[in-house]
């Protein structure tokens, strides 16, 4: 492995340094005056400011409005499989994107990256199930981002930025049709409605499918139903050039269908796509956000406040043992009230300095009320969780140029965070109510030298440090023993090359990582709990190392060739546990839900007559359900494609995904008779769809 990441970076490296020593040709220019092979230069704001990706000292991945619609990437899970290293688990316990090996418990509900959508942070687990609508691009930086973003991020940061309301009018809309009766409908417009001062913009989305599962016991073939309705609406007012003011709504409702867990062995074993299941298996999710941002930009600095409030529902019923028989089934119902500000503060004028400054708060209400209702009422029980989560933060990043070229970068994030906690635990035979409060005060630092050896390629190194907050165990405790847990932390080291060959027409970039981890998370048997009862525990040390690879070419006018690579290594290095009163050494085993590899490959392709193409292809290599490493998934690769032509305003396209139909798991549990029950991920679709924009 060393050997191979060795020769990626000389590879990199010889172009660019060539590039310096000898002048190529003058490319080909369009009539426009734009060189038809050259890449469009890609734009962050990572770093909080919109700057060159070359300029940013780490890794960060765009996927452009383009890709998405091209690929059909209409949700989170879908977009992130052109990024290398992110990964979403997606499964009826949660959703949670893993970035670079980082995992958090099965059933926790926060994750270790961190989710935002045009800088409002979304904080649970089950808001990670996000559904694409007016989006302008996605950006995904990876290693802890605390010393620029508000709320917190351990593994790193998913930016959603979406289209923003302006003097030009615009207007586009999506419907798309495919097998099982999958139904997409979407549409956006934007533009002024005064004076060049006041805009207005709204979206919408409805999509529908009747999923591809068959629960056998109900003859029901709508058993993994999904039925999202969402919409947008914001208003922008720039009464200056120094004042921005924006003020956006959006609100989405889902009903789910959850039976898509079976059995793999066992006497109630079924075959893919076929479960057996005497529960309602249904999900329902609201949500009703504001947000209010206003920007004021002065001679010196740019001065940032946003103010968001986020309204939350989820509730869910479930079989408990996945049969025919009615054993039983789960009841949850979550409810979140969380409010938040940001104000941030960034130099403006040029000079040797770039910085910003911030401050950050929220409050969370969490209230989850956990139901196991058993055909054996003796079994039954009922968990109510009340909790507040409160935190406020102070984070600085600065840049000095100490050279031409050669650039320093240090940053240091101060969170103060306070919890506290009410659980009621009532059985027939135990009503308990207990409470804990939790506080830390965390200091994070991080640093980053990078220089630009010629315009060709640019050299960084940095070293960050995260954490993942401690909170409550809502699911599987019973007594206060089993009711909490304390941080997480992260030492993470990087180090990378950007790069540009051929003036422009080839872009590769290179990082590789090592990455500590302390006190991490874990769910442990609770000694004398009994059945379905787990604690979370600081238990395990590990790491994880590797990098991610990322080359972007336009040999041709109108062909666009990208491809990714990445690769998480991840170890428990130490975590011995009490099962059943065995004693057991998970030391050695590799971190659950994380695959060690990812890999996208994309070919597109824009004839002037208006046809078009695009294959795609995305792998991920071999991943563990428990910590035990004894359920386990090989990996699978699923290719797609699109063929469609395009006129001056709308374009028509047919398109298939999981084209052969490759079997793969996402997600393996074991039952308590030793019986492996498993979740299919999605077979081969296919469809039309129909795009237009004015």
């Amino acid at each position: 492995m060393k050997k191979l990441l060795f020769l990626t970076a000389s590879l990199l490296l010889l172009p660019a340094l060539c590039a310096a020593e000898s002048s190529l040709s003058a490319p080909e220019q369009s009539s426009s005056g734009r060189d038809p092979y050259l890449l469009e230069k890609i734009t962050v704001t990572a770093g909080k400011r919109e700057s060159d990706l070359k300029e940013y000292p780490g890794s960060v991945s765009v996927v452009s409005e383009t890709a998405l619609e091209m690929k059909g990437a209409w949700d989170l899970s879908e977009a992130l499989q052109m990024v290398p290293n992110a990964y979403m688990k997606n499964t009826t316990s949660g959703n949670a994107v893993i970035i670079r090996g980082l995992s958090t418990i099965d059933t926790s509900l926060f994750s270790p990256a961190g989710l935002y959508v045009d800088d409002v942070a979304y904080p649970l687990n089950y808001m990670q199930d996000l559904d694409l609508m007016d989006v302008e691009r996605l950006e995904v930086s990876r290693g802890p981002q605390g010393t620029l973003y508000g709320a917190n991020s351990e593994a790193g940061v998913i930016n959603v930025v979406l289209a923003q309301p302006g003097p030009e009018t615009r207007a586009k809309a999506n419907a798309e049709y495919g097998d099982y009766n999958r139904l997409r409908l979407a549409a956006s417009v934007s533009g002024p409605v005064y004076q060049d001062k006041l805009f207005i913009g709204a979206s919408a989305l409805r999509t529908t499918t009747d999923g591809y599962v068959t629960n056998l016991s109900k003859d029901d073939d709508r058993a993994g139903k999904r039925e999202v309705t969402g919409g947008r609406l914001s208003l922008r007012y720039v009464p200056s050039q120094a004042w921005d003011l924006s003020l956006s709504m959006d609100g989405r409702n889902k009903n789910l269908g959850l039976g898509a867990l079976r059995y793999l062995s066992g006497p109630n074993r079924t075959e893919a796509y076929d479960v057996k299941s005497n529960a309602a298996d249904l999900a329902h999710e609201n949500s009703l956000d504001q947000s209010l941002r206003v920007k004021h930009s002065g001679d010196w600095a740019d001065f940032v406040s946003i103010t968001s409030h986020r309204g939350y529902g989820y509730d869910f019923i479930m079989d408990v043992d996945r049969s025919a028989t009615p054993m039983g089934e789960s009841d949850v119902d979550l409810e979140l009230g969380s409010w938040s500000q940001e104000f941030r503060l960034s130099s403006k004028r040029p000079g040797p300095l770039a910085w910003l400054v911030g401050a950050y708060g929220k409050q969370d209400n969490l209230e989850v009320t956990m139901a196991r209702n058993f055909a054996v009422a003796a079994r039954s029980y009922k968990l109510k969780t009340d909790s507040d989560l409160q935190s406020c933060a102070a984070f600085g990043q600065a840049t000095y140029t100490i050279a031409d070229g050669l650039r320093f970068t240090a940053g240091l994030r101060l969170e103060i965070s306070g919890a506290s906690g009410d659980q009621h635990y009532k059985s027939l035979s135990a009503d308990r109510k207990y409470s804990r409060d939790l506080d830390s005060t965390e200091l994070l630092p991080m640093a980053a030298l990078s220089y630009d050896l010629n315009r060709h390629l640019t050299m960084y190194a940095s070293f960050s440090t995260g954490h993942l907050a401690g909170g409550y165990n809502y699911f599987s405790a019973n007594s206060l023993d089993a009711f909490s847990y304390e941080p997480e932390y992260t030492y993470n080291y990087e180090a990378g090359l950007k790069t540009s060959w051929l003036e422009g027409k080839l872009l590769g970039n290179l990082a590789l990582f090592h990455t500590d981890i302390r006190d991490k998370q874990v769910r442990e048997e609770s000694p004398g709990g009994g059945v379905g009862v787990w604690r979370f525990s600081n238990a395990a040390q590990a790491h994880s190392t590797g990098g991610e690879l990322e080359l972007t070419a336009r040999p041709l006018s109108g062909l666009v060739i990208s491809a990714g690579v990445g690769y998480a290594f991840t170890e428990v290095d130490q975590w011995s546990v009490n099962n059943g009163g065995v004693s057991t050494d998970y030391a050695g085993k590799h971190l659950p839900w994380a695959p060690d590899l990812t890999y996208n490959l994309a070919v597109s392709y824009h004839h002037p007559s208006g046809l078009f193409a695009r294959a795609d292809l995305f792998g991920a290599g071999e991943q563990y359900f428990d910590a035990a490493n004894s359920l386990s998934d090989d990996g699978y690769q699923l290719v797609g494609a699109r063929l469609g032509y395009e006129w001056s305003r709308c374009n028509l396209s047919l398109w298939i995904k999981n084209a052969f139909n490759e079997t793969h798991a996402t997600k393996k549990v074991l039952d308590n008779s030793g019986n492996i029950m498993v979740q299919d991920g999605d077979p081969r679709t296919f469809g039309v769809s129909l795009n237009w924009r004015f």
